[in-house]
């Protein structure tokens, strides 16, 4: 009985998952803010099973912000093409090869 809803449970997260998959793809624009910020319990469940977001294009402010207010959270963060802004306002995207 104890394998049979141990299995239920894993094929109700995998649906959420892909749910949310599906459902990002139409999202409106601050999804990832969002997300980033003030994620759901769906969303916080699937990260603690192992989840990694990939966030690309995220303003440096952004992500410096969802670093130290969201640390524990951080083995599950990605940021790609970060948004970097000079002090004379010149802006310039992180092209990520190190």
């Amino acid at each position: 009985m104890k394998e049979r809803l141990s299995d239920f449970v894993k094929i109700v997260v995998l649906c959420a998952g892909f749910s949310m998959m599906a459902g990002e793809a139409f999202a409106e624009p601050g999804w990832q803010e969002q997300r980033l910020l003030n994620p759901s319990a769906s969303q916080l469940t699937v990260e603690r099973l192992g989840r990694v977001v990939i966030y690309d294009g995220l303003d440096e402010r952004l992500v410096d912000r969802a670093l130290d207010d969201h640390f524990g959270r951080v083995e599950h963060m990605m940021f790609v093409g970060v948004r970097h802004t000079e002090p004379d306002g010149d802006e310039w995207v992180d092209d990520d090869c190190d």
